[in-house]
């Protein structure tokens, strides 16, 4: 057994194990985004019940505590400098990201936490962390596919990072605008000006966008991954001496049998001519 060749295969099961969870976080992320977005624009009377359900209000926890343990998962795979230091930056906004979830369901929870405040920053900062893990989780998963051999993978990604930064500097503009920033705590201003309400469709509408472009990066680096630790496990079975036969060889015995039959048929036909 090749020691190197066994770490290989644990690296890409755990990049496999990573990515997987990351999707599943990012696919609960875009459901809990689209729906929000139909409540909001079109039927938000229809939508109340929704969000007023239990489910709904926790539906944040598969989302904050996947997307930390995938990161913790890829964080250390590779021994690149570029990989260890996005993964690590990437596990670090996730560790703040379950700051702020405790923060927000510390009361429920039944924790002591003092009453923090400083909701809307919160809220923004939140933001800002979420278009810069965007562009890292797309940055982690398109190398993980160029490495396993897709083509595509580096134009994919600095095509969603790119939207990101776009997204990310509209998104800027607007907390600018919203901001009241006479007092302290920081808080938002009404939505009442038609800059304000532009700046906001158009960063929704982005950050919607770069999510689902962002949840297919990471679900086609788990296939990938998935696709390799398949192929290395058959070239495996393949080699393995002592292994059961497989069907290829009982098909290569039976062909061996029945030249050996045809063989043995013709010799005792000529046999039979001679004798005549």
């Amino acid at each position: 057994m090749d020691p190197e060749r066994e770490q290989h295969r644990r690296t890409y099961q755990l990049c496999r194990l990573g990515f997987g969870i990351l999707s599943f976080a990012l696919l609960v992320a875009c459901v809990t985004m689209i729906l929000g977005h139909i409540g909001l624009f079109f039927r938000p009377g229809a939508m109340l019940w929704i969000f007023r359900t239990r489910l709904w209000h926790w539906s944040d926890v598969p989302v904050v505590w996947g997307s930390l343990l995938g990161t913790y998962l890829l964080w250390g795979r590779w021994s690149d400098a570029g990989w260890q230091r996005r993964s690590g930056l990437l596990l670090l906004m996730c560790f703040c990201d379950a700051f702020f979830w405790f923060l927000e369901h510390g009361a429920e929870l039944g924790l002591r936490i003092s009453e923090v405040g400083h909701e809307w920053l919160r809220m923004e900062i939140g933001q800002a962390l979420g278009w810069a893990q965007f562009a890292l989780i797309a940055s982690l998963s398109c190398d993980l596919m160029a490495h396993l051999g897709v083509e595509q993978a580096p134009e994919a990604g600095k095509s969603t990072r790119s939207l990101a930064a776009t997204g990310a500097v509209v998104w800027f503009f607007y907390f600018l605008e919203q901001t009241t920033w006479q007092a302290w705590p920081l808080r938002p201003r009404q939505l009442d000006s038609l800059e304000s309400l532009l700046l906001f469709l158009g960063f929704t509408m982005i950050f919607t966008i770069t999510l689902i472009q962002v949840t297919a990066l990471s679900v086609a680096a788990t296939r990938q991954a998935g696709r390799m630790v398949a192929e290395m496990d058959h070239e495996d079975q393949q080699h393995d001496l002592f292994g059961a036969p497989s069907e290829a060889d009982f098909d290569l015995l039976s062909v061996q049998h029945s030249d050996a039959s045809s063989g043995r048929s013709q010799s005792g036909s000529r046999g039979n001519d001679d004798g005549f």
